[in-house]
């Protein structure tokens, strides 16, 4: 906790007029990469159905994963989108 001598906080709180750079590029990126995985998991699927014996178990840990993937990129692809209609929101309220 900062002292009454002056040290520490002073009360004032600076303002800045810069926005920390986000990472929506590189996160949409991700987004859509996640597609490429997914679609290793549905290749692995179609080779453990071509098997027999059919291997449930294995056929089972790929749809979970699957299903994984898409909650994360179903939930990555809604931020991006929510940040940037937020930017175009602020930015026609300014302009």
């Amino acid at each position: 906790m900062a002292s009454a001598s002056g040290r520490g906080y002073d009360g004032r709180v600076r303002t800045s007029k810069s926005h920390a750079k986000l990472p929506i590029g590189r996160t949409a990126r991700i987004a859509f990469e996640i597609d490429a995985i997914r679609a290793g998991c549905c290749a692995a699927a179609t080779v453990l159905m071509n098997e027999r014996p059919l291997k449930e178990p294995e056929l089972e840990e790929c749809a979970r994963l699957d299903d994984a993937l898409a909650k994360a990129q179903h939930l990555l692809k809604s931020a991006v989108r929510n940040v940037m209609l937020s930017r175009l929101h602020r930015r026609s309220r300014t302009h």
